[in-house]
């Protein structure tokens, strides 16, 4: 028990690093703006507030999500496919989400695959990007972000938008490995 409460500090940290990373980013694209800096202000004060809460619970992080965190390739591969094929991003992914969503019907006596959606739709964040269009690069940004599923989706329960930050965090560490291969 002791060794999965030491891992949510470094993953609220995780977090909070990558948000402010992309802070950042605007705060650089749109230097001297005063709306800006001000919605960034606010935004940090609250995601500090936010964490803060955080600490202060006694919360538990479950490790026994892997069959359900895998369901993040699939989401992913099938945006990716439908895209491929020439479907628009977000009508590639409005897809995948609902024929994610259709598992917990098709299936309502097993509480696994009310669970599976959240997976899928996780994944199809995930192919939305307009970085790379090859598949290595979705399979190791999927590989991260089943990863950040598998770890996060106890403790962020309740939390708005965090199907969307993991795709995003998986998306950034991605990126990064692909960019440092390049550089060598």
């Amino acid at each position: 028990m002791k060794e999965h409460k030491a891992v949510l500090p470094s993953l609220l940290l995780l977090f909070a690093s990558i948000q402010c990373l992309f802070l950042g980013t605007i705060i650089f694209e749109q230097a001297g703006q005063l709306e800006v800096s001000l919605f960034v202000l606010i935004f940090a004060l609250i995601l500090a507030s936010h964490f803060q809460s955080y600490s202060a619970k006694g919360i538990r992080v479950e490790f026994d999500r892997w069959r359900v965190a895998i369901w993040v390739f699939f989401g992913a591969f099938a945006t990716f496919g439908l895209r491929q094929l020439g479907m628009e991003t977000v009508i590639a992914t409005a897809t995948v989400g609902l024929l994610g969503g259709l598992f917990q019907f098709a299936f309502p006596a097993k509480a696994y695959f009310r669970q599976v959606p959240s997976a899928v739709y996780c994944g199809a964040f995930i192919s939305m990007t307009n970085l790379s269009n090859d598949a290595g690069f979705i399979l190791l940004a999927s590989v991260f972000t089943c990863l950040l599923f598998f770890v996060s989706k106890s403790v962020l329960v309740g939390v708005g938008g965090r199907l969307g930050t993991m795709a995003f965090i998986g998306v950034v560490f991605a990126y990064f490995v692909q960019y440092s291969l390049a550089l060598l």
